[in-house]
């Protein structure tokens, strides 16, 4: 039978994941914006954030099914959005 203590240790562990896969995101984004700033391209594409939107909230398969946590998804990942583009504007808009 499981424990709040290990189910916790599980939850840290997730965090722990989290951590990194955010680390690893980041530097792809950075590498993104250079080629987006060398070819003159524009920093915010509306098309492109709103496929990213989509695609999380349907990575398993059951968008729709749980409308609250679709939500909490959405603004997890809009969040993280808005975030990393105040990163790289503070960054890279110099």
């Amino acid at each position: 039978m499981k424990t709040i203590a290990s189910l916790r240790q599980e939850i840290d562990q997730v965090h722990k994941e989290l951590h990194a896969l955010l680390l690893r995101r980041r530097e792809l984004t950075m590498a993104v914006w250079e080629i987006k700033q060398q070819e003159g391209q524009p920093f915010f594409n509306a098309a492109r954030e709103d496929q990213i939107l989509q695609d999380f909230l349907n990575m398993d398969g059951k968008q729709g099914q749980d409308p609250q946590f679709d939500e909490l998804l959405k603004g997890v990942m809009s969040s993280v959005l808005r975030e990393y583009e105040k990163y790289l504007r503070f960054h890279y808009d110099k």
